[in-house]
C-alpha cells in the first residue's frame, strides 16, 4: 500500500492505473501458467503466449484470436486447459507484439500463410494440434484446416467470420451507416462497442475506458488497412467457400445473442462441414471465449481429447 501511495504520489493518477492494469494482465497471464515467447524468423516477429511443452502424451492447441484483440484475450482459456493440453495463443499477423508491417498482405490468405510460417517453425505439424480460431482468427483457422488438412486433428470454430449471414446484425448495420464499432474513438463509442461485442455489457469506468483507447487508437489507421484486406469481396466470404473441404472433426459454438456476426452461421458450418458437431452458448454475444469462459473450455477440451491421437505424426503430403 505505501509503494502504491508513493507511486500514486510520484507518478499521477494516470499512470498508476496503467500501471496497475499491466499487473493485472501479468496476474492473468501467471493464472493461466503461461509465459510469453517469441520466434523470430528471417522476415517477421511472432509473439505468443504457451503453457506446457510438445508432448505425443498432450494434445497441443493452437489459438488464434479475432481482430484488433490479442493473444491475452485467451487467458481464462488458457488456465483451464492447463491440466490437459500443451497450449499456444498467438499474436494473430500485425497484432500485438508481432511484426506490424502496413505494407505486409493481411488478407486471410496472406495471414494463414503467416501462421503457416509459425506453425513449421514451432514444428507442430510434426506431430499434429488442434487449431482454435475467434471470429476473424475462425475465418482464418477454417481456411488453413482446409488448406493444410494433414497436421490437424481437430478444429474448433467460434463464431467466425467468413459466411455469408441471413441477417444484418447491429454490427453490420453500423458498418453500412459508415460506423466501424470495432474501431472507436472516444469513450461513447468505445461503451458502444463493448455493448455490441457482449451480451452483458462488462461495466467498466470512464478511466478505464480511456486507457483502453489509448492502446488502441494509434493502431487505427494501420487496423483500417487489415479491415479493408479481410473485407475484399474476393476473400469476405472465403470460409464459406472452403467449408467442403474441412475433413476433420469439427465443434462449432456461437452465442446465440452475438450483435456482431450473424449465428446463422451455426447452421451453414453444421450443414456444410461433414464432421461438425455445433452448440449455441446461451446468454452470451459475440466474445465467447471470453463471456463464457468455463463453458467453452469445457467443450473444446471434450472435444480436444475426444479427437486427439498421441504419438501419430502427421507430415505433410
Amino acid at each position: 500500500l505505501i509503494f502504491l501511495c508513493s507511486l500514486f504520489h510520484s507518478l499521477g493518477f494516470f499512470v498508476c492505473l496503467c500501471f496497475v492494469l499491466l499487473l493485472a494482465c501479468r496476474w492473468r497471464q501467471f493464472r493461466a501458467g503461461a509465459r510469453k515467447r517469441c520466434i523470430e524468423l528471417p522476415d517477421y516477429k511472432f509473439m505468443y503466449l504457451e503453457k506446457g511443452e510438445v508432448s505425443k502424451g498432450k494434445p497441443t492447441v493452437l489459438l488464434l484470436h479475432g481482430f484488433t484483440s490479442g493473444k491475452e484475450e485467451w487467458s481464462e482459456i488458457m488456465r483451464r486447459l492447463r491440466p490437459v493440453a500443451h497450449v499456444i495463443a498467438i499474436d494473430m499477423p500485425g497484432h500485438g507484439e508481432t511484426t506490424r508491417n502496413p505494407r505486409g498482405d493481411h488478407s486471410v490468405p496472406g495471414s494463414v500463410a503467416r501462421i503457416r510460417q509459425f506453425v513449421e517453425a514451432r514444428k507442430l505439424h510434426e506431430h499434429g494440434f488442434h487449431l482454435v480460431g475467434s471470429s476473424w482468427g475462425g475465418h482464418c483457422a477454417g481456411v488453413y484446416a482446409s488448406k493444410y488438412p494433414d497436421n490437424i486433428h481437430s478444429l474448433t470454430l467460434l463464431c467466425p467470420s467468413g459466411l455469408e449471414p441471413k441477417k444484418v446484425t447491429r454490427y453490420v448495420r453500423a458498418l453500412m451507416e459508415g460506423r466501424n464499432y470495432l474501431l472507436p474513438v472516444d469513450s461513447s463509442e468505445f461503451s458502444e462497442f463493448l455493448g455490441c461485442v457482449f451480451h452483458r455489457q462488462p461495466p467498466l469506468p470512464r478511466w478505464a475506458l480511456a486507457i483502453g483507447l489509448r492502446d488502441r487508437v494509434p493502431h487505427y489507421p494501420f487496423f483500417e488497412t487489415v479491415f479493408e484486406q479481410i473485407m475484399e469481396v474476393e476473400y469476405r466470404f472465403l470460409l464459406e467457400k472452403c467449408l467442403p473441404d474441412i475433413k476433420m472433426p469439427t465443434l462449432a459454438l456461437w452465442g446465440r445473442h452475438d450483435q456482431v456476426l450473424c449465428s446463422s452461421g451455426l447452421e451453414i458450418l453444421t450443414e456444410s462441414v461433414s464432421q461438425c458437431e455445433g452448440h449455441f452458448l446461451e446468454e452470451c454475444g459475440h466474445t465467447v471465449a471470453i463471456e463464457k469462459a468455463a463453458e467453452t473450455a469445457n467443450y473444446i477440451i471434450k472435444h480436444v481429447t475426444n479427437h486427439h491421437k498421441p504419438g501419430v505424426v502427421n507430415l505433410p503430403s
